[in-house]
């Protein structure tokens, strides 16, 4: 009973980690494409190449799922569960505005991420998560 309360833990804590990192990919375009002013094109660039890698992690999260016999849920419905947490203003952003709101959501997700690792059951799991923790190092 024990490793299959493990089990189910560690999936939900995965199906927590592919939410983050898909709320993360998402705002990362959206941000890309609402910053205003001079100096925004280091950011654009930045997030131009965060966000595709924050998707890659997100592949390899719903891949462990799946070996784990877990259908990954990457549906809009399960993201809004934590639409309080990804809220982002309307209109356009300057890249201070760009660069507080995403270092933040970053920092969360890292800190997330690394607490999901520490508490992972089995290697494979604590693997995939040291990778996802160092792929949210990355600042803007």
């Amino acid at each position: 009973m024990t490793a299959q309360l493990d089990h189910r833990l560690e999936t939900d804590e995965l199906q927590c980690e592919l939410r983050d990192l898909l709320c993360l990919a998402v705002l990362g375009d959206h941000v890309r494409w609402v910053l205003a002013g001079a100096d925004t094109a280091q950011l654009g660039d930045w997030l131009a190449d965060a966000t595709p890698r924050w998707r890659a992690l997100a592949d390899r999260v719903a891949e462990r799922l799946a070996a784990l016999g877990v259908p990954p849920d990457g549906r809009v419905r399960s993201l809004a569960k934590d639409i309080s947490m990804n809220w982002v203003p309307a209109g356009w952003l300057s890249s201070d505005e760009a660069r507080r709101l995403v270092g933040h959501r970053l920092h969360s997700a890292a800190g997330r991420a690394r607490y999901r690792c520490s508490q992972a059951c089995d290697s494979a799991t604590m693997e995939l998560l040291d990778t996802v923790c160092a792929g949210l190092e990355h600042r803007p």
